[in-house]
Parts: structure tokens; sequence; C-alpha cells
């Protein structure tokens, strides 16, 4: 499959460009305001550089990839979508409800696949994890943080989905909707603002799955680089060490019944990027028609969250 790529991101450069090339895809056209900035030799003379508006328009590209800032997510996918493409666009997908059904009509309209790029979804950790007899899982303490971002980064400013709540809480929320398979409900929420910006650095939420099931989650962005899940059930206990974007390496711990360090896991090496791009590229081709309703829950209820921002 041919991918276009809507701006030159360091997420495109460092993971998802390397999963191309070992899922076997082919990078085609790079669309960018500031084509003049690419000055380093990074990309192949091979590929075309272009606008935005060019990658949409080149027949040779038969999907596009959007990891540009999160408040133009949804009005671009909805014009890749509407010039024929599949899209994978990074999380959020979008700002709103409203934006995700715009989202989901054009993709619909089309006939066109649509992904929001949770790679996580991707990797064994979570199906080994799903699997583990360990009884019924009960609660789960999911974290994610990492340190302060430069002045100017636009994770610092609310008008383009900045704040750690809409950039890493979909991963956390997203853990406990994998394993306990429910909607989630909002019980509790906490936030701390950073003082000098419109967003938040630190949110603490606790979200009810029904039947005594609960998702204690953290994310920050005032915080060492740092991310776990805790997994509590009815007779145990496991723990995944990277969840979110471990390396070529994963490593996980379990307990039947008893505290201390627990069994090892050690998985194999994979690039969940790759994989990820596997399953859509095999959607795409099976002519598979896109589901909205996991980023509809998410959506909704980081957007609750959000309604607590002062």
């Amino acid at each position: 499959m041919k991918f276009g790529i809507l701006g030159d991101a360091k997420i495109s450069r460092n993971r998802l460009i390397p999963a191309l090339h070992q899922a076997g895809c082919k990078f085609v056209h790079l669309g960018t305001r500031n084509p003049q900035t690419l000055t380093d030799g990074y990309y192949d003379k091979s590929i075309k550089i272009g606008q935005y508006e060019d990658v949409l328009a080149d027949t040779d590209v038969e999907a596009v990839y959007i990891p540009l800032p999160n408040h133009l997510h949804a009005q671009w996918s909805i014009n890749a979508l509407n010039a024929g493409k599949h899209v994978l666009c990074e999380k959020p997908m979008a700002l709103s409800l409203s934006e995700i059904e715009a989202v989901e009509t054009a993709a619909m309209a089309n006939n066109r696949y649509f992904y929001e790029a949770f790679m996580v979804r991707s990797h064994p950790q979570w199906s080994w994890l799903k699997q583990l007899d360990i009884g019924t899982a009960m609660h789960i303490s999911a974290t994610f943080s990492y340190p302060p971002r430069a002045e100017g980064n636009v994770r610092n400013y609310a008008y383009m989905g900045g704040g750690p709540v809409l950039d890493i809480a979909g991963y956390t929320l997203l853990a406990g909707m994998m394993i306990f398979e429910s909607e989630p409900h909002l019980l509790f929420c906490d936030m701390q603002m950073e003082p000098h910006l419109d967003v938040e650095k630190t949110m603490n939420a606790l979200v009810d799955f029904g039947a005594g099931r609960r998702l204690s989650m953290q994310v920050s962005s005032a915080m060492a680089l740092s991310q776990t899940i805790h997994l509590t059930s009815d007779n145990g206990w496991a723990r995944l060490d990277t969840p979110f974007n471990p390396e070529q390496i994963a490593t996980a711990s379990w307990a039947l019944g008893e505290l201390g360090e627990g069994k090892k896991r050690v998985f194999e090496p994979c690039n969940q990027y790759a994989l990820m791009l596997n399953a859509f590229i095999t959607s795409c081709q099976n002519q598979t028609k896109p589901d909205f309703t996991i980023s509809k829950q998410i959506c909704a209820l980081l957007q609750e969250i959000l309604t607590t921002r002062t």
C-alpha cells in the first residue's frame, strides 16, 4: 500500500515511517506547510514533497497518515476521506463528538477505512494480560507521564488540543476499556493546571466500568517519563512495565494470591506500529467498515474531564 503523510512530525520519523518499511508499505508523498525547512536530508529524493492538498490529489497515494496537531485531525481526516483515501489518524482523532460524527459520515460516504492510531491495541502484551488466568479483573491503576515540554510546543496550548488529557489520557482510559470491555463512566476527577498556561499539568480520575470494576488513572506533563499498568483481580495481580510505548522488548509480572515480585514474562521483540499497519492494511483490503464506538466513548469521557479545567 502506498502512503502519503501530512506533516513532518517527530512521530512519523521515529515510529511510523520505519514501521511502513517493516510492514512492506511504500511512503511516496509528504505534505508540509514549510518545505524549505527540510534541510537535514532525512527524506529520500524519491519521495514527493508538496502541500497537504498535493498529497490528497496524488492518485498514487492510497492511504494517508495524519500526525498533525490535534485540532487539525478531524478536518484533514475528512478532507482525505473525501479525496478517496483511507486514513490512519493520530489520537485524539477529534476534539468533540460532533467532529467524530463528521469523520464517520465522510468515511461511510466514500467507502473508505478510518483508524485512530492507538497502536497499543496491536501489542501482544495486551492480549496476554486479557487472557491471563488470575480471576476476574476488578481494578486497574494506569499511569502515564512525561517532563514539561519546551515553550512553543503544541502540547502547551488548549486551542490546539494540548495538555496531557488529550495527549495521553486516551491510553490510560483505553487500558480499562480493553480489559473490562464495558463503557466507561467518570466518577471523580481532579486537575492541576499549569500556572503559566491554559492547559492542565496533572490529572487524576476514577472511572467506573460496572459490577464494581474501576480504573484509577493519572496522567501528567510535569513528572518524569513513566508509565505503568497494575491490574488487581479477585485472585491475583499483574503488571505491565511499559504498557503504552515499549521499545523492542516488553516485560510483565504476575502472581496468584501472593505479594512479592511475582512471575516474570518477557515478550518477543515486536514493532507495535508495524503490527497496527498490518491490521490497517488488511481492513482496507477487505473493505471493512470502520467502527467509531470506542473513539466516541473515549472522546466523551475526556471531554467530560476537560470541563473541570479552570
